[in-house]
C-alpha cells in the first residue's frame, strides 16, 4: 500500500494517529446532529425552519461523502470496503440525500432512510476500540450496562418512531418521528394512552412494538441482575 493511502486509513482507523480524535468526534457529532435534525423536520410546526434543516443536512452530507471517497480511494481492496457493512451504512448515509433532488414518488421514504446514519456511531464510538471487558473496566459494570440499555432502548424508539412515519399514515392521522418515539414510549412504560394506529399497518406496528418492549424489559431484569450480582454479592 502506498505511504499516502496508509496515512489517510490512519487518519479513520488507527486511534494512535494525531488527528484520528478530531477528525472521528467531528463525524460523531455530524452524525448526531443530522439525525436530530432528520427527527426534527417531521415535525409539521418546525416546517418554518425547514431551509435550515437542509443547510445542516447538506453540510454533515458533505463531511459523510467526503469520509466515504477516501476510505474508497484508501483501501487496497475497494470492493471490500464498498460492500462491507459500514461501507453500505456510510453509502446510506449519503444517497438519500442526493436521490432527494429529484421529484420522485419514494421521496419521503428515501429521506427518513437518513436515520440509518445512527448506526455510523457503533463505529465511530471510542468503545469499538475496545474489546467489550475493557471497556467494563473503563466505564465500571454499573455504567456500562446503563450505556449499552440507553443506546439499544433509544434505537428502538427511534426505530418504531420511524415505522410509523412512513407506515402509519392513514385515515388523516400524521405521525412525526417524535410522535411515534413518544407513542413507542407510552406503549413501553404501560400506564399512558398508547391507542393501536390506523389500519393493517399500524395493527402490525403495534404488535412489532409489543413484543419488543417485552423484550426490552426482560433485557433490563438482565442489566439489574448483572449490576445486582457484581455491586451486591461481588459475581462477575
Amino acid at each position: 500500500m502506498k505511504p499516502s493511502k496508509r496515512a489517510m486509513l490512519n487518519l479513520f482507523e488507527n486511534p494512535r494517529s494525531p488527528y484520528f480524535s478530531v477528525i472521528n468526534d467531528t463525524l460523531a457529532v455530524a452524525t448526531i446532529v443530522s439525525v436530530i435534525t432528520i427527527v426534527l423536520e417531521t415535525v409539521p410546526s418546525l416546517y418554518i425552519y425547514a431551509s435550515w434543516f437542509h443547510i445542516i443536512d447538506w453540510i454533515a452530507v458533505s463531511l459523510f461523502s467526503a469520509e466515504y471517497v477516501f476510505r474508497l480511494w484508501a483501501t487496497p481492496k475497494r470492493s471490500s470496503y464498498a460492500f462491507s457493512f459500514f461501507g453500505i451504512i456510510d453509502l446510506l448515509a449519503i444517497l438519500p440525500t442526493f436521490v432527494g433532488l429529484g421529484n420522485l414518488m419514494f421521496l419521503k421514504s428515501a429521506r427518513v432512510v437518513r436515520i440509518i446514519r445512527f448506526l455510523r456511531l457503533v463505529r465511530l464510538t471510542k468503545l469499538s476500540h475496545l474489546k467489550i471487558e475493557n471497556a467494563e473496566e473503563t466505564l465500571g459494570i454499573f455504567g456500562f450496562n446503563i450505556a449499552l440499555y440507553a443506546c439499544t432502548l433509544l434505537l428502538a424508539f427511534l426505530a418504531i418512531g420511524v415505522l410509523l412515519h412512513l407506515f402509519a399514515t392513514s385515515d388523516g392521522q400524521y405521525w412525526s418521528i417524535p410522535a411515534g418515539m413518544y407513542w413507542t414510549f407510552s406503549l413501553f412504560i404501560g400506564g399512558l394512552p398508547a391507542p393501536i394506529p390506523p389500519g393493517t399497518s399500524g395493527t402490525v406496528i403495534f404488535i412489532v412494538a409489543k413484543f419488543l418492549g417485552m423484550a426490552l424489559f426482560g433485557l433490563l431484569v438482565g442489566v439489574v441482575g448483572k449490576i445486582f450480582n457484581q455491586l451486591i454479592l461481588g459475581k462477575k
